[in-house]
């Protein structure tokens, strides 16, 4: 019986005809026994006057459910357009209320929107594969792991490759490629330096893509050593404007003539390690044992990547010659975890969560507050008969059309700071380039604002679960609705200053420690310095000897031209540094264990290079033999006071042994500590500087006087030197120390513009609710001031409240951020994640912050007149 007069299930057909039809048989037996049959006579009789019942009930049911399912849709389908166009004129009426609502849900599901866009396109789904959840990179790092939070990646030999694609079974299958810098001349085009990589012909189907025009790799490409390239679509369309006749046509690499076979799609993409965009392809052989591969795979369903790595270790342990390699194991990562900002990725994505759970609480600040104003007009609704559930359905309707306004801005305001975000990028953080907003990134965005909506909708009824009682239509009623309420909105807005706290105290400690990098004396000048490498590839001048060779004579011919005071040749410059692996021994120490591999840092450097960017010596000199098989060297004074803390480094031996081979090398000098591999990098990490070996390419440093006058004439000086060198292009070394940290940098303003947004919601919620404290409490304060409070009595007991709620948030917050700073462990320098100076800064602008949203709240207070307040009522 509850059943069917409340409807808590909805109607059934089912139970409606049994008893319909239960009826009918009663009433016939009932007129059969008055005839004066018995009850099994009366029963059959009325049997066969029904006829076949459970045909009859059959037709009955079918009947009544395509009734009741007209009825339905189209009473649900009324109710929702009424409910619709209700919502709409309400907002329009209050025209101030609704823009507030959306500009705030806006604002945080706008924010949202860029970071789960960049997010998703470079984190979540960066390589567009069939089956890319079950995709990874698999790579090698030696037992020690990493330098100064630094992962070192080294490629596995296609020897590895072979090995692991025959007996892992881990992985369905395992690909490989490699990438290098080739100089092209396409047609009468000046040189051009283009990034190529060389791919196996399997790696198109792996990929599930095919070529645009053309075709891809063939086995019998690879087995003949065809001279064939395949281009992306990006070079297709940029140097030979999407037409179909470049097929077929010759493009110039490295002085050796290719064939273009075919375009591939922008979408046929590859693992961003070395370098972020492919301009045309090559086909990769395999069965060169010496060549140097990365590898991606896709891991057999269910297999983790622990498992994997223990699988490919496995392989590797049974390899012929295994015993006299370096243990290098197996690491097995999916594409998205080797993005070089993932870290900070995590963090905005954090920072943007908290904006937004600060803007929901803002939009439920607005809905108490309106459902409170409304509270006589749902009174009046339910007392002409509207029903509660009604009522909670025209509320919810409200608030998902509030919401679904709220998403739409929204996404426009995330394609606006997707774009922003992309515009402001350093060059170093270039995959943002990639970034956009997509069909997943906008049901994310739709997603969102249909949850918030929906917490609202949800707010709204329980809030009006007693705005309906017949006591609100009584004459001079009060219109608040207790304390309750006002506990709910002050605990709102504590969340908010708690949230935008933690936010703050994370932002101080990023600035504090990129103004820490920036002022840190980088110890060396690299003012003036500036540096460039040639693209020898096709000239005389390829074998690594001959390169040296030529980098020593322009090094030497522009030392001679005004306006440079110096130039000479290292294998890196600043901020760069190599590693050498191995296993490092110090001549009378401990050896170190044996099957341990170990790297340190390098620098191959003519003596030259000391005196030109700056590095000053504490002992010793500049080595004397400099040939490339030279056994002198110089460290820095952290490897001294590391291996040699109460003696002197000079004369000592050390040696980077490889299976059991390598020869020991003299210190001659110590040099100071510097950041020439980067601001980020510990300066105190040993350091190995040593004369160049022939397998490092080089790079030439000048330092200049005047850059405007001085960098034509190097770029002339090289060309005329060797006319087939692509213009070089000089870098400063002042703005490349600057880029070292141009990850941090803008992170930290990122940080600071979220933290920013989160500030000024928290002061808006802070704001409304004292406003509306105020405005409740008008008869109150008229009573006091009627009986001798003075304006500051007033003003004061406002400002303590609004205080109150800050000071607490406050307190929260700050709790907060020392369990949150654990994130921005692995970015600050110079300060750590407890620094107190920061907590400071974020405490001082919390409580500004408090000051300035009741600073309006206070002066209203002291402008009631006690006469018109008590007469209001």
């Amino acid at each position: 019986m509850w059943r069917r007069y409340l409807h808590f299930w909805g109607p059934r057909a089912e139970a409606d005809v049994d008893e319909e039809l239960a009826y009918h048989a009663e009433m016939r037996v009932r007129d059969y026994r008055a005839q004066g049959m018995s009850e099994e006579e009366a029963r059959a009789a009325a049997q066969r006057r029904l006829g076949n019942l459970p045909a009859i009930r059959a037709q009955l049911i079918d009947l009544d459910s395509r009734r009741h399912r007209r009825m339905t849709r189209s009473t649900v389908l009324d109710a929702f357009g009424q409910d619709v166009r209700f919502g709409i004129r309400a907002m329009l009426r209050q025209k101030a209320w609704t823009i507030v609502g959306i500009l705030t849900l806006a604002l945080g599901i706008g924010a949202n929107t860029a970071v789960f866009s960049v997010v998703d396109n470079l984190m979540l789904h960066p390589l567009h594969y069939p089956h890319a959840d079950r995709l990874a990179v698999v790579y090698q790092q030696p037992s020690v792991g990493a330098v100064h939070g630094v992962s070192v990646y080294l490629a596995p030999m296609t020897l590895t490759l072979r090995a692991w694609r025959e007996g892992s079974h881990a992985f369905e299958d395992l690909e490989g490629f490699s990438t290098t810098d080739m100089v092209a001349r396409i047609g009468s085009d000046p040189a051009s330096v283009l990034h190529a990589a060389a791919v196996q012909p399997e790696l198109a189907a792996f990929a599930g893509q095919r070529p645009l025009i053309g075709r891809y790799f063939d086995s019998t490409d690879v087995a003949s050593h065809a001279q064939v390239t395949v281009l992306s679509e990006a070079l297709w369309r940029s140097r030979y404007g999407a037409a179909d006749g470049v097929l077929g046509k010759a493009i110039s690499l490295d002085g050796k003539l290719y064939t273009v076979i075919g375009v591939m799609p922008a979408v046929f993409q590859l693992p961003s390690l070395l370098q972020d965009n492919t301009d045309l392809y090559l086909p990769l052989d395999t069965r060169d044992d010496n060549a140097s591969v990365l590898v991606i795979g896709r891991l057999r369903p269910g297999v983790t990547v622990a498992a994997a790595a223990r699988d490919l270790d496995s392989v590797s342990a049974h390899m012929p010659g295994a015993a006299h390699r370096p243990p290098y194991g197996a690491t097995v990562v999916p594409p998205g975890r080797i993005i070089r900002f993932r870290d900070s990725l995590m963090l905005l994505s954090a920072a943007v969560a908290l904006v937004l759970i600060i803007a929901c609480a803002n939009v439920a600040h607005l809905l108490l507050a309106r459902g409170q104003a409304r509270q006589r007009e749902l009174a009046i609704r339910a007392a002409i008969g509207a029903g509660r559930e009604r009522l909670f359905r025209q509320m919810v309707t409200e608030s998902l059309l509030l919401a679904g306004a709220g998403g739409l801005v929204g996404i426009a305001v995330g394609w606006a700071g997707l774009r922003a975000l992309v515009s402001l990028r350093p060059p170093s953080l270039s995959q943002l380039a990639n970034a956009q907003i997509d069909g997943t990134t906008l049901l994310v965005a739709l997603g969102l604002a249909a949850l918030t909506g929906l917490v609202f909708g949800v707010v709204g009824v329980l809030q009006s679960a007693r705005l309906t009682s017949p006591d609100v239509l009584r004459v001079g009623a009060p219109t608040s609705n207790g304390r309750g309420h006002g506990r709910l909105r002050s605990l709102l807005v504590v969340t908010e200053m708690a949230l935008s706290t933690t936010l703050l105290v994370g932002a101080a400690l990023l600035i504090r420690s990129v103004a820490h990098l920036q002022l840190t004396d980088p110890g060396f000048t690299p003012q003036g310095l500036y540096s460039f490498t040639a693209e020898l590839a096709g000239t005389p001048d390829t074998t690594s000897a001959l390169k040296w060779g030529f980098y020593d004579r322009v090094a030497e011919r522009l030392r001679a031209l005004p306006g440079i005071s110096g130039a000479t040749v290292a294998t890196t410059a600043p901020p760069g540094r190599n590693f050498t692996i191995g296993t490092f021994e110090v001549d009378g120490q401990p050896a170190p264990p044996a099957n341990t591999t170990s790297f340190i840092n390098t620098l191959g450097v003519r003596p030259g290079y000391f005196a030109l960017v700056g590095l000053r010596f504490v002992q010793g000199g500049p080595f004397t033999d400099t040939t490339q098989a030279g056994n002198q060297v110089i460290v820095n004074e952290g490897m001294a006071r590391k291996y040699w803390p109460n003696a002197s480094a000079l004369g000592r031996r050390v040696r980077m042994a490889n299976n059991g081979r390598g020869d020991w090398l003299t210190i001659v000098g110590v040099v100071r500590d510097a950041a020439t591999g980067g601001l980020t990098m510990d300066r105190s990490e040993p350091m190995l500087y040593r004369p160049p070996q022939s397998y490092f390419s080089p790079t030439l440093i000048v330092r200049v006087t005047n850059a405007g006058t001085a960098l034509p004439v190097i770029r002339r000086t090289v060309a005329e030197m060797n006319a087939a060198i692509p213009p070089v292009e000089i870098h400063s070394v002042t703005d490349a120390m600057a880029e070292s940290i141009s990850g941090q940098r803008f992170t930290a303003l990122l940080l600071t513009v979220f933290t920013g947004l989160a500030l000024l919601l928290a002061a808006i919620g802070l704001y409304g609710v004292m406003a509306y404290s105020v405005a409740q409490r008008t008869r109150e304060i008229g009573v006091r001031m009627a009986l001798g409070a003075t304006a500051g009595d007033v003003a004061r007991r406002v400002l303590r409240e609004g205080l109150l709620l800050g000071l607490t948030g406050m307190a929260l917050g700050l709790v907060g951020a020392h369990w949150g700073v654990r994130l921005l462990a692995g970015m600050l320098s110079g300060v750590t994640a407890g620094d107190g100076l920061s907590y400071a800064m974020a405490a001082a602008a919390l409580l500004a912050t408090a000051m300035m949203a009741s600073v309006m709240p206070v002066w209203r207070a002291t402008r009631v007149d006690p006469l018109i307040a008590m007469r209001a009522e």
